[in-house]
């Protein structure tokens, strides 16, 4: 027997070991837990039990709920995410969820998208003479350069930057992998003015601390510090969308494909696993570049000759 209560809690303990964010493994947890409440209410406490067409009916429930699109994927992905691991570890020989759909990823769409000049108004709010701004256009640099994920940046230590050689060392990423991601000369630039003038500063009261980017009392960052303060420049520099780290994410790989980068790259500084999670960014393409892709496509130019 693969009891349901104790299979749903040796999954979330295996997305902890894997290093998987603190909000996704609660997400899921939760999503699974509201599974196994329907199932006890269907008398299954055997996992081996469930078949396909109980995770159709399961999935007609939540529609039932009148729950939004994405939050019915998401609770049905939990539930994939379950059995496919279930199934590949050779617990079961047939995974119930094959076939079903979470939602229509090409009708799904990518958040908030910055405009250059919104991202220059961004950049340029911190006032420079103060040290805790320059540490935070270092880090507005940092993510707008490297597409890096908040959990990522604040878990950066000192010598997981090379500013030599221009790149970070991401080696606690999404799923405990690790990856090496370039960065630009700008970001380069205010991490050596933050690591050479500040943060010696704040590390006095913590001279152990390894962590790269740290509060003025030597304490490291926290996801909340960091949300608080761009939302502190984006208002101040008078840009209405919302503008969080994860939108600087998108930003940055949005404006690379728009500027003509192998979505193959674009997916690998992504730290993206599945190509069909990059190309959602490809939806995000401004009328004038969709204009110069259809005067200087050499198809676009036969046909027009013709």
């Amino acid at each position: 027997m693969l009891d349901v209560v104790i299979t749903i809690a040796e999954f979330k303990n295996r997305l902890k070991a894997r290093g998987y964010a603190d909000s996704t493994v609660l997400w899921y947890g939760s999503s699974l837990d509201m599974f196994k409440r329907w199932l006890d209410d269907k008398g299954i406490r055997d996992i081996r039990q469930v078949n396909h067409q109980m995770i159709i009916d399961y999935q007609e429930s939540l529609i039932a709920r009148l729950l939004s699109t994405e939050t019915r994927a998401t609770h049905i992905r939990a539930v994939k995410r379950l059995f496919e691991g279930l199934a590949e570890s050779h617990k079961l020989l047939i995974n119930p969820t094959e076939g079903i759909i979470e939602t229509c990823r090409r009708n799904r769409k990518i958040g908030t998208v910055l405009t250059l000049e919104e991202v220059k108004k961004l950049l340029n709010q911190p006032n420079l003479s103060k040290p805790t701004h320059i540490r935070d256009r270092a880090i507005m640099e940092t993510f707008y350069s490297t597409a890096i994920r908040l959990n990522e940046l604040i878990s950066l230590e000192v010598y997981d930057v090379d500013l030599r050689e221009k790149v970070v060392f991401i080696r606690k990423g999404k799923g405990n992998k690790q990856r090496v991601v370039p960065m630009g000369k700008n970001a380069a630039g205010f991490i050596r003015e933050y690591v050479e003038k500040v943060r010696p500063r704040h590390a006095r009261k913590n001279p152990r601390e390894r962590r790269l980017f740290l509060t003025d009392s030597g304490r490291p960052l926290t996801k909340i510090n960091v949300e608080q303060f761009i939302r502190k420049h984006r208002i101040d520099a008078g840009i209405k969308k919302p503008a969080s780290p994860h939108a600087l994410r998108r930003t940055c790989a949005t404006h690379l494909l728009q500027q003509g980068a192998d979505i193959r790259y674009v997916q690998e500084l992504l730290g993206h696993r599945d190509l069909r999670t990059t190309q959602q960014y490809t939806k995000v393409m401004p009328l004038d570049v969709k204009k110069a892709h259809d005067n200087a496509h050499p198809n676009n130019r036969r046909n027009n000759a013709d």
